[in-house]
């Protein structure tokens, strides 16, 4: 049944399929030096939309360039249809008058991205011979970043991408360019840029799909500035792969400039904790390899919650699956201050848990890439007050309040402050704000508090203004509590940091600001 499928997919495109398009160079490229670039659609764009980018693109280089891009199955590229579609377009190419020495590029667009690399990965050095790979509005996939990929690859993102959202382009940034031994050489071999106010359709032309049309946001450059800045990196990139150094300096400024447009999301990601930049360690062997804890748990968190002057309090956190029983992990108290002693930090534990969305599973960019919810399991007020010699307190003056909505705020407002002027300026004028509601329980049974997730609700205020209300939910038990092993604690459900500014930079702008 399986084998049946597979051929009858693979008949259905020379019954359903639109034309290829062949690009002859244009007058201005030399005809002494050809090169070929294959480029593969995004899903339900038309290869003919991408005429005018492929025409920057042979009018920026100095060589003849030959641009082909078959048009696929429901113009929707699959792994069934783009081996035989790349084979058969490069043989076009070829009938047209394209040398078969020429060295090829492959690019692709989108969702035509990502099953290219796929293709390009799985082929290189047998059905192909690619002298380089441009991934636009798209990325190299989590699954490749601990091999070794056979080619060379510039990633080309926008900033107000509203699909492959600017924060994954970000994460490609962080762990090819940021983490690499020789950031200026990884800037050549796996460069990654992100385009100032471009979005996800600026690649292509004319009208864009339904998915584009419901989710990409506004351009704030014109489309020919974008295929202007697109097919400049591009062609420099190609020369660079071809040896020709002379447009270095080109993508070395493109990719310093990503990293103003970046550095604020790396921040935020990195006091997350975020998995995507490194493992949790959970139950292994602290070490440089994973994550052990939590910044924001262990800075900020448990530090309000603590309610001391600022350096009364140190903790250290780590990450657990709160779910775990065995063995358990449960926030503590170190030490205990004298009542005479003015100079004494109380020292706790506590345990968090970073929660991604589902779909963020699937990598494609389309769902957000920062925490969903931070699972903080915090000490209580109530004890840390009398840890620090300045009890008894009582548990319904200490604790009775939301204090965990006040920690999400802080999230916000660290967001906030992180974020570049432009940024916050669009975001002020055209976003939805955060707003932090009141805590929501207790839910003094683990499993209530652990699977009641953090709320992003829709509101309209008095005056009109939508906004969206935040509320943790928590669990908090005061130190004569029942049950002796429970006693003590104010779990909370954490708005993170990266969330927080990727509502500001990305999700927070479509309702007023998408196409």
């Amino acid at each position: 049944m399986q084998r049946l499928l597979t051929l009858v997919l693979s008949a259905l495109p020379f019954l359903c399929r639109g034309d290829d398009v062949v690009l002859k160079p244009t007058s201005s490229g030399s005809t002494t030096s050809s090169i070929g670039l294959v480029f593969i659609q995004g899903a339900q764009v038309t290869a003919a939309q991408y005429v005018p980018l492929a025409t920057a693109i042979q009018n920026a280089s100095s060589r003849a360039v030959w641009v082909g891009i078959p048009e696929l199955f429901l113009d929707v590229a699959n792994p069934v249809d783009l081996p035989s579609g790349i084979q058969r377009i490069l043989k076009a190419m070829r009938a047209a008058g394209m040398p078969s020495t020429a060295p090829t590029f492959y690019a692709g667009h989108s969702q035509g991205a990502v099953v290219l690399q796929d293709y390009v990965n799985e082929t290189h050095g047998q059905e192909i011979n690619a002298t380089g790979q441009i991934l636009l509005n798209a990325f190299l996939q989590r699954k490749y970043r601990n091999v070794t990929f056979p080619v060379s690859t510039l990633t080309v993102g926008g900033e107000l991408d509203g699909l492959s959202r600017v924060t994954r382009i970000m994460e490609a940034y962080y762990h090819q360019i940021v983490l690499a031994k020789n950031a200026s050489q990884a800037s050549i071999d796996w460069p990654v840029v992100v385009v100032a106010g471009m979005n996800h359709f600026d690649a292509a032309s004319s009208s864009p799909p339904l998915l584009v049309k419901e989710r990409d946001l506004k351009s704030e450059i014109s489309v020919q500035v974008a295929h202007e800045i697109i097919a400049r990196l591009t062609t420099t990139f190609m020369e660079i792969r071809l040896g020709n150094d002379t447009g270095r300096s080109t993508l070395l400024d493109a990719v310093k400039e990503t990293d103003v447009i970046v550095n604020p999301l790396i921040r935020a990601y990195e006091i997350e904790g975020s998995y995507h930049f490194k493992s949790p360690c959970y139950d292994q062997p602290p070490s440089e390899a994973c994550q052990i804890g939590c910044p924001w748990t262990q800075q900020v968190a448990q530090p309000i919650m603590g309610g001391l002057e600022a350096g009364r309090l140190r903790d250290v956190d780590a990450f657990h699956p709160v779910s775990q029983i065995n063995p358990i992990h449960l926030p503590s108290i170190v030490n205990n201050c004298s009542t005479t002693s003015r100079d004494c930090v109380v020292n706790t534990t506590t345990v968090s848990e970073c929660v991604y969305d589902e779909l963020d599973n699937l990598d494609t960019g389309f769902a957000s890439t920062s925490a969903h919810e931070i699972r903080a399991k915090l000490k209580s007020r109530q004890t840390i007050v009398n840890a620090a010699g300045r009890g008894p307190a009582s548990f319904n003056t200490t604790d009775g309040g939301s204090i965990c909505r006040v920690i999400n705020q802080a999230a916000f407002d660290w967001a906030t402050n992180a974020t570049a002027n432009r940024t916050l300026a669009r975001f002020k004028r055209y976003g939805e704000p955060m707003r932090m509601g009141d805590d929501k329980g207790p839910y003094n049974a683990g499993p209530l508090w652990i699977y009641n997730p953090l709320e992003f609700n829709r509101r309209t205020d008095d005056d009109g203004n939508k906004f969206v209300l935040v509320q943790a939910p928590m669990l908090r038990t005061p130190v004569d509590f029942v049950i002796p092993l429970s006693a003590g604690f104010h779990y909370c459900k954490l708005l993170s940091p990266a969330r927080a500014i990727e509502w500001i930079y990305v999700d927070g702008l479509r309702a007023h600001y998408g196409i």
